[in-house]
C-alpha cells in the first residue's frame, strides 16, 4: 500500500450513516457521518471522532457488529483493535505466536475476526479469533477499551497450514462462512460449522481484492496484482451432477475456470505497473461491481445473469449460472489516459459505495482523491435511455410545430406509468439522502410524490423545455429549507460579508448594475432557446437564417441573450484580428488563435505539426520566450510592466490575445463610454485592474452620493497602503449594506480590494467576465500561482462547458472539451462547430468536431436550408486551407448524377458504357460492331440517348414531343420570361417517372393533381397536409 495513498471506507452496518477515511501519511483514522445532500458537487458530512495513533497499516477492517471497532494488520505481524468512535486513542492487539506479515483480516457479523498470514512454515496462516472474547464486558459508554480481560485469548480455529492468505471475506448471509485467497494457488470457502473442515477450492491466480455481492452472496469476485483481469465465482459449484449442460460447456471450452460464472482478461487500461487496486460490490444493485486500478480508472460493471430459457435442460435448480456483462461505466478515466482531465496528483486512491437504503436511488460511490478530497460519482439515471424513446421525432413542418416535445396521454393513469420515472429521476436527485428530512423519511416521500404528479398534469415539458434545477426541485419538495443552486457560485471574498442580502431588495432601477450573477445554467438556456415554444434545432435554423456564420460582428450582435457566447465571439473576433498576416507567426511557431493557457503552458496540441513551420522539433521553453519575444516586437507590443515573471513575453503576448493591452487613448475612450453609458462602477473597476487607481476614484465620485463611501474607502486605501489604517468595522458595515453589493459584481470587486487588500479574491470572482479575471491574474500573480489559478480555472471551464473558457484555452484542444460539455448541457452543436471551423481541421483533429461537423449540415439540409449548408460548407473548407493554400476539408464526391429510366445506368458519355467499345486483353485486340442504329451514336453524344441501352429522353406527356430537342412550338420566342426559362427543363414524377416540359407541368398540375398520361392514376401533385 502506498504512503501516498489513503483508504476511504462506508460503514458496513447499514443502520449507520457514517465513512472512515485513513490517512496513511500522518497516520489517523477520522469518522464522519454524512448529513444531508450526497451528489456529485455536494455532500454535507461533519467530523465526529479521530484516532491520531494509527499503527503502520498493512491491511484493515471495520466490524459490523461493533460501533467504532477498527482492525488493523501491520507487516511485523501484529493485529491492532483499535476504537475510533471516541476520540480516546484506544488500541488492543491480539498476539501472535509466530511473527510474519499479516495480508488481510475481515470481521462477520456475529463479532468473528478472520486473520490471513503470510505463509510460514509448520503454522497456521489463516486464524479465526472470537472479538467478543478479548474485549469481555467492555462498556461503550466509557472511552476506550475499559474492563479488558487479563487473559490472552488464543485463536478460535487455526486453518490453512504453509500457505500466504492474500484475502479474506465473510458471507454475511452465512457469518460462518468465509472465502480466502491463496497466493498463486487458489480460492477457497471455508464453513466454521463444519468439524471435518471440508474445502471448496477453485483454482486460479486471481486470489487478491475478493469482494461478495452483497445483493446475491452466491457471486464473489477477485483478481490478481499481476493482471489486468478479474474472476467472477458462483459457490454453488461443488460438483458435476448439480451444475447444468451450458455451464459444463463453457467449462469443457475452456471459456471460464472451474468454478467461475465469468472471467475478464482485461478490466483495466494498462501501463507498467498499473493494477487492479479494489474491487467493492454495491448492496442496492445486485451485480453492480466497481473496479478501480493504481492509476485511478474507477470502472462500474453491470452483470446479469446469461438468458436461460425456462423449462429447458440447462433450467435446473441450484445449478450455478453464468455471468455476462450487461453495461460498462467509465466514472474516471486513469491518470495516463488522454481522456483524464485532472492532474495525476488528483487521482482516485479509494472509494466505497454508499449505503442508501433502497434501490429507488441512482448507486453513487465516493471517492477519495490522492490530495485527500472527497467526491460523490453518480452513476447515469436508469431513465437516461428512455427520453429519446418518448419523444415523436418527426420532419418539422412549420416554424413553431414543437415536434420535440414529450408525448401526451389521453389517460391519465398511462401518462403517470409511462412519464413518472422521467420526473421523478430529476425530483430525486437533488433530494436530501440523510438527516431527518431524507429521501428514507416517509414524508418527504409523500411530498416528492405530489410534486412528480403535480409536474406530469402541468401540460409542461421540464424534462425536455427547463430542466428543474436543484432550488426548483427542492422548493416544490420541502419549501422550508432552501438548496442553493450548484451553478450559482459565490466567491470567498463576498459568500460571508452578503448572505443577508437578498436580491430583491434591490433598488428597482439601479443606475449601474450588470445582472445579480452571471450563470450558465440548463435553466437559462432552456429560457432563452424555449422561448415562444421554439425548440433548440429551431432556433439554431433562426439565427442561420439571420446569418450565424463566420462574421463575428454580426454574430455578436444576433446574440443579444446568451453574454458568454458573446465574449467568446469577440475574442475570435480578436484572435482573428491578430492572426491576420501572420501576426501569431514566429517560425517556426504557429500560435494562431491560442489562447493564455495554452500559450503559457507552451502547448501546441495533440496535431504538433500543423503548427511547426518547416520544422518537427518542438521548441523548449526558453526557445519559446525568445520566439515570443520575437513575435511581440515585430507586432509593436510594449513590454511588460508588472509582477516579477520569468517569462515577460508570454505575459505580455497573453494580454494581446485576451484584448486587454490597451494605448493610453483608448484606454481613456473605453472609460469614457462607460461613463456616458452611466456604468460608473464597471469604469471604476477597469481603471482600477488597468493599474490607474486615481482614476477609479475620480470615476467612483462622479457616479452619485450612493458611490461616495466607495470612493473615499478606495482613496484611503490608496494612500495608506495598510487597511489598519481603516476603522475596518465601521467601513465594512457601511459596504455590506450597500444596496447594490449583491448584485454588482464590479462593486464586489473593488471592496474586495479594500478590505483584503490583495488581487486573488478578484481573480476568484466567477460572476466577473473572465477577460476581466485573466487580466487581473496576468498583472498581478507570480508564475507558480498564476500557473495554479490557470490550471483551476480550465478544469472548472471544461467541467462547466463555459464558452468564455475560449479566453484560456483558445481554440485548441482543451477547447474541445469544454465545448463537449456545453453539447451535453444545452444540445447546441451550432456555435461550438462555428467557433471551432476556424482551426478544425487545419490544427485539430478530433472526432467530436467532425460530429458536430456532420450533425450541424443535416440540420441544415434535414430543414430545407441548401443554400445555408453549402455557404457552412464552402466558408468552413476555405477556413480549412494550410499555409500553401491546399484545403483540408478534401470536397465531397459528386452526389448528383442522370440515371437512365430503362437501364438505370449513368447517361453520361462513357466509352466503357457504350455499344462501340473496345474490349482489352492479352490476345488480339477485336472490334465489336454497333448493329444498333447509327443515328444513336449522335443521340449519345447529344446526351439524347443513353449510351448503354440507347433509349431515348422520353416524351413529354403532354406534347409528345421528345424532351431534350428543340420543340416544334418555339418557347423562347415567346413573350413571357417564365416559359423562356423553363421550357427547356424537364420534369419527372419520382412515382410514376412520367416527363413532362417544365412549363407544361406548371400549366397542367395548376388544374389537376392527377397524372396527364391515360390509364395512369398517380397523384403526382398530391402535398400532405395541403392548406
Amino acid at each position: 500500500m502506498d504512503r501516498n495513498d489513503g483508504i476511504i471506507r462506508w460503514s458496513p452496518n447499514t443502520s449507520r450513516d457514517q465513512f472512515m477515511v485513513l490517512n496513511l501519511n500522518y497516520r489517523i483514522v477520522q469518522v464522519y457521518e454524512a448529513r444531508g445532500h450526497a451528489q456529485p458537487g455536494k455532500f454535507d458530512y461533519e467530523c465526529i471522532s479521530k484516532h491520531t495513533e494509527l499503527p503502520p497499516i498493512n491491511t484493515y477492517d471495520w466490524s459490523p457488529a461493533v460501533q467504532g471497532l477498527v482492525a488493523v494488520g501491520t507487516s511485523h505481524g501484529e493485529v491492532h483493535l483499535l476504537r475510533v468512535d471516541d476520540d480516546s486513542n484506544a488500541s488492543t492487539t491480539l498476539p501472535l505466536k509466530l511473527q510474519r506479515s499479516c495480508q488481510s483480516v475481515a470481521f462477520n457479523t456475529q463479532g468473528l475476526l478472520a486473520v490471513g498470514l503470510d505463509r510460514i512454515r509448520n503454522d497456521s496462516c489463516l486464524q479465526i479469533w472470537d472479538v467478543n472474547q478479548r474485549l469481555g464486558d467492555w462498556d461503550a459508554k466509557r472511552p476506550g477499551w475499559s474492563s479488558l480481560p487479563n487473559m490472552i485469548p488464543e485463536p478460535r480455529k487455526k486453518l490453512e497450514g504453509s500457505v500466504s492468505i492474500t484475502s479474506v471475506r465473510f458471507f454475511e448471509d452465512q457469518p460462518q462462512t468465509l472465502v480466502v485467497g491463496v497466493k498463486n494457488q487458489s480460492v477457497r470457502i471455508h464453513d466454521l460449522r463444519d468439524p471435518n473442515s471440508s474445502v471448496l477450492n477453485y483454482q486460479t491466480r486471481c486470489n487478491n481484492n475478493l469482494a461478495i455481492d452483497f445483493a446475491d452472496t452466491n457471486y464473489f469476485a477477485s483478481s490478481s496484482l499481476d493482471h489486468p483481469g478479474l474472476v467472477v465465482w458462483d459457490r454453488r459449484v461443488t460438483n458435476r451432477s448439480t451444475a447444468s449442460p451450458m455451464y459444463l460447456e463453457s467449462i469443457d471450452q475452456e471459456e471460464v475456470p472451474w468454478g467461475a460464472a465469468l472471467k475478464l482478461d482485461r478490466v483495466i487500461m494498462t501501463e507498467k505497473g498499473v493494477h487492479i487496486k479494489q474491487l467493492r460490490y454495491s448492496r442496492e444493485q445486485r451485480g453492480s461491481l466497481g473496479v478501480l486500478s493504481s492509476a485511478g480508472q474507477l470502472q462500474i460493471l453491470k452483470t446479469g445473469r446469461e438468458f436461460i430459457e425456462p423449462e429447458s435442460v440447462n433450467d435446473i435448480r441450484g445449478s450455478p449460472e453464468l455471468l455476462e456483462v450487461k453495461k460498462s461505466i467509465d466514472l474516471e478515466y486513469a491518470s495516463f489516459d488522454p481522456d483524464h482531465t485532472k492532474r495525476p496528483e488528483e487521482r482516485i486512491v479509494s472509494f466505497d459505495w454508499l449505503n442508501l437504503g433502497t434501490s429507488d436511488l441512482d448507486p453513487r460511490v465516493v471517492g477519495l482523491r490522492s490530495n485527500g478530497t472527497f467526491e460523490i460519482l453518480q452513476l447515469p439515471a436508469a431513465t437516461a435511455g428512455q427520453l429519446s424513446q418518448l419523444v415523436p421525432w418527426k420532419p418539422p413542418r412549420q416554424l413553431n410545430d414543437p415536434y420535440m416535445n414529450l408525448l401526451h396521454f389521453a389517460d391519465s393513469n398511462e401518462q403517470e406509468a409511462i412519464l413518472g420515472p422521467l420526473f421523478a429521476t430529476a425530483a430525486k436527485a437533488n433530494v436530501p439522502l440523510f438527516g431527518p428530512d431524507s429521501f428514507k423519511n416517509p414524508k418527504t416521500k409523500k411530498k416528492m410524490i405530489n410534486y412528480i404528479k403535480a409536474a406530469i398534469h402541468s401540460g409542461e415539458d421540464p424534462v425536455v423545455e427547463s430542466p428543474a434545477t436543484s432550488e426548483q426541485v427542492t422548493a416544490n419538495i420541502d419549501p422550508d429549507n432552501k438548496v442553493k443552486v450548484l451553478g450559482a457560485k459565490t466567491s470567498k471574498l463576498s459568500l460571508n460579508k452578503l448572505r443577508k442580502n437578498e436580491v430583491e431588495n434591490f433598488p428597482d432601477n439601479p443606475v449601474d448594475s450588470p445582472p445579480p450573477e452571471r450563470q450558465n445554467s440548463a435553466v437559462d438556456l432552456a429560457r432563452l432557446v424555449n422561448s415562444n415554444n421554439e425548440t433548440r434545432d429551431f432556433t439554431m435554423i433562426r439565427r442561420a437564417t439571420d446569418g450565424y456564420l463566420f462574421d463575428c460582428v454580426k454574430n455578436i450582435a444576433l446574440l443579444q441573450d446568451d453574454e458568454r457566447l458573446q465574449n467568446a465571439w469577440s475574442w475570435v473576433k480578436n484572435a482573428e484580428l491578430i492572426a491576420d498576416d501572420d501576426g501569431m507567426v514566429s517560425t517556426p511557431l504557429d500560435l494562431s488563435y491560442m489562447g493564455v493557457y495554452s500559450i503559457w503552458m507552451n502547448q501546441l496540441g495533440e496535431k504538433t505539426d500543423s503548427r511547426l513551420i518547416d520544422s518537427t522539433v518542438v521548441p523548449d521553453s526558453s526557445q519559446w520566450e525568445r520566439l515570443i519575444g520575437t513575435m511581440n516586437r515585430r507586432n509593436r507590443i510594449p513590454d511588460f510592466e508588472g509582477h516579477a515573471t520569468e517569462k515577460p513575453n508570454h505575459r505580455q503576448l497573453c494580454l494581446e490575445v485576451c484584448g486587454l493591452l490597451k494605448s493610453p487613448e483608448d484606454l481613456e475612450g473605453e472609460l469614457s463610454q462607460l461613463l456616458e453609458d452611466e456604468l460608473y462602477v464597471v469604469a471604476a473597476a477597469r481603471a482600477l485592474f488597468e493599474g490607474l487607481p486615481e482614476r477609479a476614484v475620480d470615476i467612483l465620485k462622479t457616479g452619485g452620493s450612493y458611490l461616495v463611501f466607495v470612493a473615499m474607502a478606495l482613496d484611503i486605501k490608496i494612500k495608506s497602503k495598510d487597511i489598519s489604517s481603516l476603522d475596518a468595522i465601521d467601513w465594512d458595515k457601511v459596504l455590506e449594506n450597500h444596496p447594490e453589493m449583491a448584485a454588482n459584481p464590479y462593486l464586489r470587486a473593488i471592496y474586495g480590494f479594500i478590505t483584503a487588500g490583495d488581487w486573488e479574491g478578484i481573480a476568484n470572482e466567477t460572476s466577473l467576465p473572465l477577460q476581466d479575471r485573466v487580466g487581473v491574474a496576468f498583472r498581478k500573480f507570480d508564475d507558480v500561482k498564476l500557473t495554479e489559478w490557470l490550471e483551476k480555472e480550465m478544469e472548472e471551464a471544461i467541467k462547466n462547458g463555459d464558452p468564455e473558457g475560449i479566453f484560456l484555452a483558445g481554440i485548441t484542444d482543451g477547447m474541445v472539451d469544454i465545448f463537449a460539455k456545453h453539447v451535453e448541457k444545452f444540445m447546441d452543436y451550432q456555435s461550438p462547430i462555428l467557433i471551432m471551423s476556424f482551426c478544425y481541421p487545419r490544427y485539430i483533429s478530433d472526432v467530436r468536431c467532425g460530429s458536430w461537423r456532420k450533425a450541424y449540415q443535416d440540420l441544415l439540409q434535414r430543414n430545407k436550408k441548401y443554400i445555408l449548408r453549402v455557404m457552412f460548407e464552402q466558408q468552413s473548407t476555405i477556413k480549412s486551407r494550410t499555409r500553401d493554400g491546399t484545403p483540408v476539408i478534401k470536397p465531397p464526391p459528386r452526389q448528383v448524377t442522370i440515371r437512365c429510366l430503362n437501364c438505370d445506368s449513368a447517361t453520361i458519355n462513357d466509352l466503357a458504357n457504350t455499344g462501340g467499345a473496345t474490349s482489352s486483353g492479352t490476345g488480339p485486340s477485336t472490334t465489336t460492331v454497333d448493329t444498333r442504329n447509327p443515328l444513336i451514336a449522335s443521340g449519345v453524344n447529344a446526351g439524347l440517348c443513353c449510351p448503354r441501352c440507347g433509349s431515348h429522353l422520353p416524351r413529354c406527356a403532354l406534347c409528345m414531343e421528345f424532351v431534350g430537342v428543340p420543340r416544334s412550338d418555339r418557347p423562347e420566342l415567346s413573350t413571357d420570361p417564365a416559359v423562356r426559362r423553363m421550357a427547356n427543363f424537364p420534369t419527372f414524377c419520382l412515382k410514376c417517372k412520367h416527363v413532362m416540359h417544365m412549363d407544361h407541368s406548371v400549366s397542367w398540375f395548376g388544374r389537376h393533381v392527377e397524372c396527364p398520361v391515360p390509364e395512369c392514376r398517380c397523384q403526382c401533385n398530391e402535398v400532405t397536409n395541403r392548406q
